[in-house]
């Protein structure tokens, strides 16, 4: 089962510029309150759709890792799942 408490938040869109103009994030609730950008994200909170994002991503045969991130990059865009630091 995946430990949601786990991610901070999830990404889907275009492949390039990740700031989220090509694209849109999603939060955790955690993720937003102890993880965020620095600005309120709370319209972005949204378990569900991290569930389910993340749970797509990790069963994608092709999914990568670089450092605390799982990603896909496939058909012109990129989904990506971003967990919490190991301490």
């Amino acid at each position: 089962m995946l430990d949601i408490s786990k991610i901070v938040k999830t990404y889907s869109g275009k492949r390039g510029c990740m700031c989220g103009c090509l694209g849109k994030y999603s939060y955790t609730q955690d993720g937003a309150t102890n993880h965020g950008p620095g600005y309120d994200v709370q319209d972005s909170v949204n378990e569900r759709s991290v569930r389910i994002m993340a749970k797509k991503i990790l069963a994608h045969p092709n999914v990568e890792w670089q450092d605390n991130i799982a990603y896909v990059e496939e058909g012109g865009r990129t989904r990506a799942i971003y967990f919490k630091e190991q301490a």
